[in-house]
């Protein structure tokens, strides 16, 4: 890196404290010699109010997409038949075998686990850019992955978000290690050498990143992106056979021991749908138009929604109904990203080196996620950079003018009170089925066709031969309620189904019993419309075989869910 590139990149220095300099400074450098004086205090209030948020959000139970249901189940298999949890991404599943190991199918137990990743996830930011950015920065970060009810939400959930954010935070810590101890003089091996160690972590948790998230695979290049642009080419290189060494252990060792993984990832992102791997794959104008499709929503929608900037009223983290992209919104938002990136090259090397790993993150997502996957846990673990960068940007523009200093920090109160008030809300809202859960009402909260589902499913469990194989809509929820029992899933249904070749396919996975349930197709309205690919299935034998179809057990008097026999 060139002289003139180092000195911009240093990180800003506080003002001396003389009392002349500082009736001089402006309320920015005011705050931030506030805070650094209080440094420790500030972030172990903070640290407190994030515990206290994950702790009055918590939601005991499993969520209705199934994939927080899957991941527990993936750890079980793990544990108990050896069988590598390759697909989404074994990292997360892995981790989790050691507390399955310890509490077993214990869903409060394991989401518990995700409560200290949010912990470690916030005490690792806070020693990263601790002294790398300005204080008053950085408190904002912290405040804002403490207080945000989106953020809070996962840090309750067995979803791999909570996990992927405490895992890159460390990769960020190390990464950051490493720029601090950049020196141009040295030789490729004395660069090592020196260096050694960070570089052995660095590839190690890096791998740990990428085999969490399969998306993640893109931030190894955000990093040698970066190196590039600041001419560390002995950095690219390190940086690159780190990674592959590690990368390649443990491509040896899973392959040793699991056997090849069979699951073709990139096959899996082609898909138009991810769950109809009989479907269509898209080509490369479906992949551009993928891109900006995915840009539009979650850049003018998700994320405004997440920084409490659109939809204010609507506290409902998974309601994707009222979904409007502005692609103007949108295109503007990518400008003051682009403008606040350049900012920082000239200002701070942290931020920038946030910024283009965030660019990278992000682009990987619009790219490899499909279309009608409009969750907002998708972005969710580019959005602390996402405001970083942001909030940065903005306070370095309003450094600059004192005029506007007091309303840069005022609107910044305003919005913390915001996400402090709609967290709030949430967890009003959440008091009473967190209290009846844990008084032992485990299906308290769930609406009466997932209540009369889930103990359907508890009843296969405790009524049915272990050997029975039960087919369910949701098998992962059905695992969690049915106390590790392994139940066949039923995903899709074919187009005009045939009886015999149902019939066939259901034989050929030995099923035995059917949970027939009337799941509601609106999660809010019982209007009499149902998931009904189990139904289309069963039309066609109860009409030309109706003989082999025998009610075991019904659940429920309104939304009822029934269980019937098979008999070949």
């Amino acid at each position: 890196m060139s002289k003139k590139v180092q000195q911009q990149h240093k990180p800003q220095q506080p003002a001396k404290k003389t009392t002349h300099a500082h009736s001089k400074l402006g309320l920015l450098d005011r705050l931030n010699e506030w805070l650094e004086a209080r440094d420790k205090k500030v972030f172990y209030g903070l640290l407190i109010l994030s515990t206290l948020f994950s702790l009055l959000l918590f939601d005991s139970k499993v969520t209705l997409g199934g994939d927080d249901s899957s991941y527990i189940e993936r750890a079980w298999s793990f544990l108990k038949d050896g069988k590598f949890p390759y697909f989404q991404g074994p990292g997360y599943p892995v981790f989790l075998s050691l507390f399955v190991k310890m509490f077993g199918i214990n869903v409060v137990a394991l989401k518990f686990v995700s409560v200290f990743c949010q912990l470690g996830f916030v005490w690792v930011t806070y020693l990263t850019f601790r002294k790398r950015i300005p204080y008053l920065v950085l408190f904002a970060l912290l405040a804002f992955i403490s207080v945000n009810n989106f953020i809070q939400y996962y840090a309750s959930q067995t979803f791999t978000e909570t996990f992927f954010l405490f895992i890159q935070s460390i990769c960020l810590f190390i990464t950051f290690k490493i720029i601090d101890n950049i020196k141009s003089e040295d030789s490729l091996v004395d660069g090592f050498k020196q260096n050694y160690k960070q570089w052995l972590l660095f590839g190690l948790m890096f791998v740990i990143l990428t085999i969490s998230k399969s998306i993640a695979f893109v931030t190894i290049a955000g990093v040698l992106i970066y190196f590039v642009l600041n001419k560390n080419y002995k950095q690219v290189l390190y940086a690159i056979v780190a990674f592959a060494v590690f990368r390649l252990l443990y491509f040896a060792i899973t392959t040793a021991l699991f056997g090849r993984n069979e699951t073709n990832q990139l096959e899996m992102m082609l898909r138009v749908d991810l769950y109809k791997p009989q479907g269509a794959h898209v080509d490369f104008s479906g992949m551009i138009n993928r891109f900006f499709t995915n840009f539009n929503t979650y850049i003018s929608w998700h994320m405004y929604r997440i920084l409490n900037l659109r939809l204010l009223s609507n506290l409902n983290i998974l309601d994707n109904d009222t979904i409007s992209p502005l692609p103007a919104l949108s295109y503007l938002s990518t400008i003051i990203l682009g403008i606040f990136t350049f900012i920082s090259y000239k200002r701070n090397k942290f931020i920038f080196f946030s910024s283009i790993y965030l660019i990278v993150l992000v682009a990987g997502v619009f790219f490899g996620v499909q279309e009608n996957n409009m969750q907002s846990r998708l972005i969710i673990i580019a959005m602390p950079l996402i405001f970083l960068v942001l909030f940065y940007g903005v306070y370095e523009i309003a450094r600059r003018n004192s005029s506007i200093q007091f309303i840069f920090v005022l609107f910044s109160v305003i919005m913390l009170f915001v996400s402090i008030g709609k967290s709030a809300i949430n967890a009003k809202q959440n008091a009473v089925a967190l209290k009846k859960n844990m008084a032992g009402d485990m299906f308290y909260g769930y609406t009466p066709d997932w209540e009369n589902f889930l103990k359907m499913s508890q009843y296969c469990a405790d009524s049915l031969p272990d050997s029975s194989r039960v087919l369910s809509r949701k098998p992962a929820m059905s695992f969690i309620y049915g106390h590790g029992k392994e139940f066949v899933g039923q995903f899709d249904a074919p187009n005009n189904p045939n009886a015999d070749s149902v019939l066939m396919g259901w034989k050929k996975n030995n099923v035995k019993y059917i949970i027939l349930a009337n799941l509601r197709q609106n999660p809010k309205k019982n209007n009499g419309h149902v998931i009904n690919n189990i139904h289309r299935m069963l039309y066609p034998i109860t009409k030309q075989y109706p003989q082999k179809l025998k009610l075991v057990k019904t659940i429920g008097a309104d939304e009822n869910c029934e269980l019937y026999q098979i008999d070949y």
